[in-house]
């Protein structure tokens, strides 16, 4: 058992929380990591290798003794997990490229904060035309997102490739001639276009109701992920613009995000 300090009565056992939790009325939840000055930091277990952890200390009334000098204790909050990365050298652990802000001289404690580098995140977008002569087709696009990836300058991050049209879809599946006939045959079984009055939507005067449900089918966008500046596919994936409504001007958004 402890003394509560500040000059109040009774002990008070010392509470250990998760992070997540929220603290009583009058407490106030602090996350510690602290050397006294002058203490060699090297072969000692550093604030970033230690699991965070929250103590919770009542906050002192203003009428109570020594409460001015809690308050005004240098007191580093400790939001999450920093992950790890090990300095050369060093036998302390501390993320990558930050640096570590001290307390003033001659404050009771000295309290180390890791300062994380900031890194702008980038967000680039382009407009894919398309213009399919038929109904129905499907439009090998990879090349053109590729195109809008190297424009973007973008390293690691995702792309999101998405029809703009609702009778139009984005999908991800193997170049073959043979597989794309498969799809033709297979969505005309599940959505036939005729005979288009067998469709509700057609009763106000559009005669496109199947593309619809074909476009529902097929999906309406992409993610793929970024590697090392490029389209992480698995094999043979290729992106694709499958239209079911065709004839007309239609677009695909391209947005990259990253760094």
């Amino acid at each position: 058992m402890r003394d509560r300090g500040h000059g109040s009565k009774g002990p008070v056992k010392p509470q250990e929380r998760h992070a997540t939790l929220k603290p009583r009325a009058g407490w106030a939840a602090t996350a510690m990591a602290e050397y006294r000055p002058g203490e060699a930091t090297i072969g000692r277990p550093s604030p970033w290798q230690r699991r965070p952890t929250l103590r919770w200390r009542r906050r002192p009334r203003a009428s109570e003794p020594g409460a001015v000098a809690a308050e005004s204790r240098p007191i580093v909050a400790v939001l999450g997990r920093l992950r790890a990365a090990a300095v050369p050298g060093s036998r302390s652990v501390r993320p990558p490229d930050a640096h570590v802000e001290m307390a003033a001289p001659g404050s009771p404690t000295v309290a180390r904060r890791a300062v994380l580098p900031f890194r702008a995140v980038k967000a680039h977008t382009d407009y894919l035309v398309m213009n399919v002569p038929a109904r129905r087709g499907f439009v090998n696009i990879t090349p053109e997102v590729e195109r809008v990836l190297r424009d973007s300058g973008v390293e690691e991050g995702l792309v999101l490739v998405n029809a703009m049209h609702i009778t139009a879809s984005v999908f991800i599946n193997d170049d073959e001639r043979g597989l794309h006939a498969d799809y033709e045959a297979w969505l005309e079984r599940l959505a036939p276009h005729a005979p288009t009055a067998q469709y509700r939507h057609n009763q106000t005067g559009e005669d496109n109701a199947d593309a619809h449900l074909k476009r529902q089918v097929m999906g309406r966008e992409v993610i793929v992920a970024v590697t090392k500046g490029k389209l992480d596919f698995g094999p043979w994936e290729q992106i694709f613009y499958g239209e079911f409504d065709g004839r007309r001007r239609k677009r695909v958004l391209v947005k990259v995000i990253g760094e």
